[in-house]
């Protein structure tokens, strides 16, 4: 049985009278990448705050481990393990592709200035920074300026800064948006790396990236899910063909 990083219990936000999460529980297990997809307003991103603390909930519980986190804000929750992207790449433009690792490195010590403080805590941070670029391949693009890469390096950099605070949940909401073709691909084997030791949620409209990458499915729409298991037994489920998908999407 894997361990369970994260999970909800019977979670909801509304907005006024619209229920944009309405009683979701879900487990997020260890070494397993766990897509949740649905049409526009089905409620991925708004479940993406919830997890992340940039939203409060209205009702339900959001556990990391055994501990209960629901009502810590989003720096808090970091020091417990969540790690986030965004849908807009949140970069230093103007500092070097190492120098924004290493702030991400420094922002999670348990005492940055300590830390910075010692020679054996700065060549730990050396080396935190250095394992975070090689995971996300940009190891060759250290020195260089953020503004200066590429679309799809951006959101390399952007997963090495989450990467670097040694999370044990990464949320990563839409990591494919407005890429080429060949980042896409990239981006795809780099999130395949990122289920080791980690649970991975991974919100994309890219059903070709999602079934290429999900250990586990979850289909959401109206805030709800309405299907959520193994991506070929959620493949086949009929209110998900009714409701999302479609036959030819689905390449049955």
């Amino acid at each position: 049985m894997a361990d369970i990083a994260m999970r909800t219990a019977a979670l909801s936000k509304r907005f006024g009278g619209l229920a944009a999460v309405n009683d979701v529980s879900l487990a997020f297990a260890v070494g397993e990448i766990h897509a949740v997809i649905g049409p526009n307003g089905a409620g991925k991103s708004t479940l993406v705050n919830l997890l992340s603390g940039d939203f409060r909930p209205t009702s339900g519980d959001i556990f990391v481990g055994d501990r209960n986190v629901t009502m810590l804000a989003a720096d808090r929750r970091g020091l417990f393990g969540i790690g986030r992207s965004y849908q807009k790449t949140t970069i230093f433009p103007d500092a070097t592709v190492f120098e924004n690792v290493r702030l991400a490195v420094q922002a999670h010590a348990p005492s940055a200035i300590a830390l910075m403080a010692r020679t054996a805590g700065e060549q730990d941070l050396r080396m935190r920074t250095d394992a975070a670029l090689s995971t996300a391949g940009l190891n060759a693009r250290a020195n260089v300026r953020a503004n200066t890469l590429s679309h799809g390096e951006q959101r390399q950099l952007e997963i090495a800064m989450v990467i670097a605070t040694d999370p044990k949940v990464v949320l990563l909401d839409e990591p494919l948006a407005g890429m080429s073709g060949a980042e896409s691909r990239d981006m795809v084997e780099l999130i395949k790396t990122l289920r080791q030791g980690r649970a991975v949620l991974l919100v994309e409209h890219d059903m070709d990236a999602v079934f290429a990458v999900a250990d586990r499915l979850t289909v959401m729409a109206d805030g709800k899910v309405i299907a959520s298991g193994a991506p070929e037994d959620v493949r086949r489920h009929s209110a998900v063909r009714a409701a999302y998908l479609g036959a030819e999407t689905l390449h049955t």
